[in-house]
């Protein structure tokens, strides 16, 4: 049975909440003109944002609950987790097409296209958001033990 600490939860729903909020304000203001390269390329596509924003909140919902000392703050870190490495298959699948148009099908719009063009804000904080998984990562097997 794998163990998590609510001192642990508190931690990781707080920095992985407050980075996603973070990324969410950093594509919202991409899609007003506005561009701040700080991780990853912003997209400026609002709907990015908002699921950020929606990632953001299931891990600062997390984190209340871990203040609160419920032990279901690790759903919420799961859930958030899984969310963000979602997001992060996706951007991989946007740049695997996308080089499928540079390599293979040759297209115009595509000339001088790298793959790091698509390390997207999005990309990043799902890679990141492996860190927050692995401690919770055998939650849907067994219950996991949660210290106070």
């Amino acid at each position: 049975m794998g163990e998590i600490s609510l001192e642990q939860v508190k931690w990781l729903t707080g920095i992985f909440g407050v980075l996603y909020l973070i990324g969410g304000v950093i594509e919202a203001l991409a899609y007003f003109g506005k561009e701040i390269k700080a991780i990853g390329v912003p997209t400026g596509d609002l709907f990015v944002a908002f699921a950020l924003f929606t990632i953001s909140a299931v891990y600062l919902t997390g984190l209340k609950r871990a203040i609160e000392n419920d032990p279901r703050s690790v759903s919420y870190l799961y859930v958030g987790a899984l969310l963000g490495i979602g997001f992060a298959v996706l951007a991989v699948l946007v740049m695997g097409a996308d080089a499928i148009e540079a390599y293979l099908l040759h297209s115009e719009d595509f000339v001088g296209w790298s793959p790091m063009d698509d390390v997207t804000t999005y990309f990043v904080l799902g890679l990141l958001s492996l860190v927050a998984y692995s401690p919770v990562k055998d939650v849907s097997k067994e219950p996991l033990k949660v210290k106070a």
